[in-house]
């Protein structure tokens, strides 16, 4: 069954919290204030509800929706962009400006994210008869929501505003850019609070999908690795793989599981984003209540043989590295077989034998596809998109101690990571730092394809234009530094006096 929580994005999403004006003597009933909201604790629920819906608003480019999340891939060498949509392909061959709508809808979202999150945060203190502990925990999930906002802000943008209280008047709109160490650090500021909160570290069934202690610990460990500090990173790590006996933390048998739709918010769930075909029947457009919890996702990346968009296409590149290494058994890797298919032997995909159906020499996405479905099927999509899991913390934290020159320390790490995809046994012991980290380099691309780190992790570790450059994948020519970031919207130019553009653009 689908996650009750996530109906309350229907309540959330009615909310239009607004101010009256000192002249009115009267509210209007049928509208939400901030003098008629704000009263119990189901209103503080649904304020944190609303957070939650702007990661998936299909409407407004939700970071975990199907715009962004093909952004992440297709700037990689593993995926190229459909020429159908001018902006996510320009975005795929590096020629997208400060003007393309799809990275100014992401800012945008962002935003939206972190002023409701203010509000929660703002108002929880007016809230009576409510249970402190709750309240502190309602609070603390806010703030979490709010740190991932910036997260997503600071890797996709670099520098930007930040905003920490509720806007009040005209003037607090209008913000200057904080420096990217003075966002970075809000971030931290946030996780760090989620982690030092009441927030459980699991949570019953009826409420998995929301932000637990452990998923901000993790989520903290994850921004000092992208900070590079080794030891911080190691130290928020291991507080979750020492204590998987009682956090329940672990790697599914089989890889191909985590994307079947049968065993969502699995113990390798840290933070799960949630899509369910609850609510209405409109995916764009119409209002909040009229919308489905769903994505069209799997259309977007499906062929056309079968009623597709193939919006997102996969390199050979890609197929390649998932080819690099069979199981021991001489076996394909079960990675690639679940994340990818092409015209193997008794390759089925779309209830189709591949070959009787598809190009010979197609490769297409079967992660997160409904690819056990029939054509021409319902294609609004429930799969669940993960933001993070545990394999990836394990593989964090290999890098976080290889980057201290403990090798050692990261390769049985590494080793349950190659395990699960019942690799041959190799010896890591006495491995030099760049022959581990050649290792982890190669698992994280096989292991998250389509999930959207691989743009990140090639940025971060400073390999993104030779690895571009050196795939030869469509638009590689038009490749430079210059695109490592998004640009700061023109809209955002042209309406705040006080924004400024990030160099180099």
């Amino acid at each position: 069954m689908k996650k009750k929580l996530y109906i309350l994005f229907f309540i959330g999403g009615l909310l239009s919290i607004s101010s009256c004006t000192e002249e009115l003597e009267l509210e209007n009933p049928n509208k939400l204030t901030d003098g008629s909201f704000w009263k119990t604790s189901d209103d503080l629920e649904s304020g944190v509800a609303t957070i939650y819906n702007a990661l998936v608003d299909n409407n407004n480019a939700g970071y975990w929706e199907i715009q962004a999340m093909q952004l992440k891939e297709n700037r990689t060498e593993n995926f190229i962009a459909r020429n159908d949509v001018p902006g996510r392909y320009a975005v795929s061959t590096y020629k997208n400006s400060p003007s393309t709508a799809e990275t100014t809808a992401i800012f945008k979202t962002l935003y939206i994210g972190i002023f409701r999150a203010n509000q929660v945060i703002h108002y929880a203190s007016q809230i009576k008869n409510i249970d402190e502990t709750k309240r502190a925990q309602l609070v603390a999930e806010a703030t979490f929501l709010r740190g991932l906002n910036y997260f997503n802000l600071v890797i996709e943008y670099g520098s930007v505003p930040i905003f920490t209280d509720i806007v009040t008047n005209q003037e607090d709109y209008f913000k200057a850019k904080a420096t990217e160490e003075e966002v970075w650090n809000q971030v931290i500021s946030d996780f760090d609070a989620a982690a030092k909160s009441p927030l459980p570290e699991i949570y019953p069934a009826a409420s998995k999908g929301r932000v637990t202690k452990n998923t901000a610990i993790a989520y903290l460990g994850k921004t000092y690795l992208y900070r590079k500090e080794w030891a911080k990173a190691e130290e928020q790590f291991n507080k979750l793989v020492n204590n998987e006996a009682t956090n329940g933390y672990g790697l599914l048998e089989d890889y191909a599981q985590l994307f079947d739709g049968k065993h969502e918010n699995s113990k390798e769930s840290v933070f799960e984003i949630q899509f369910s075909k609850v609510g209405g029947a409109t995916i764009w457009g119409g209002e909040p209540s009229q919308r489905t919890r769903a994505t069209t996702m799997a259309q977007e990346c499906a062929p056309g043989e079968v009623g597709g968009w193939f919006e997102l296409l996969p390199t050979k590149t890609l197929l390649d590295a998932m080819l690099q290494e069979k199981t021991a058994a001489n076996d394909f890797d079960p990675r690639a077989t679940a994340t990818l298919a092409w015209n193997y032997p008794g390759c089925i995909y779309y209830t189709y034998p591949f070959a009787s159906k598809f190009k010979a020499d197609a490769i297409w996405i079967r992660k997160n596809q409904n690819w056990w479905d029939a054509d021409e099927g319902e294609w609004k999509s429930e799969l669940n998109e993960f933001a993070m899991r545990y394999a990836d913390v394990l593989l964090m934290l290999a890098e976080a101690k290889t980057m201290q020159g403990n090798s050692d320390g990261a390769a049985p790490l590494v080793k349950r990571i190659r395990d699960r995809a019942k690799l041959a046994d190799i010896t890591m012991t006495g491995w030099s730092q760049d022959q581990m980290m050649t290792e982890i380099m190669h698992q994280r691309n096989v292991e998250f394809a389509r999930e959207g780190l691989h743009f990140y992790d090639l940025r971060r570790w400073g390999t993104l234009e030779t690895v571009i450059k050196g795939s030869l994948r469509e638009g590689y020519a038009n490749y430079s530094a210059k695109y490592n970031y998004y640009p700061i919207p023109s809209s955002e130019l042209n309406n705040n006096p006080k924004m400024t553009q990030n160099a180099p653009w």
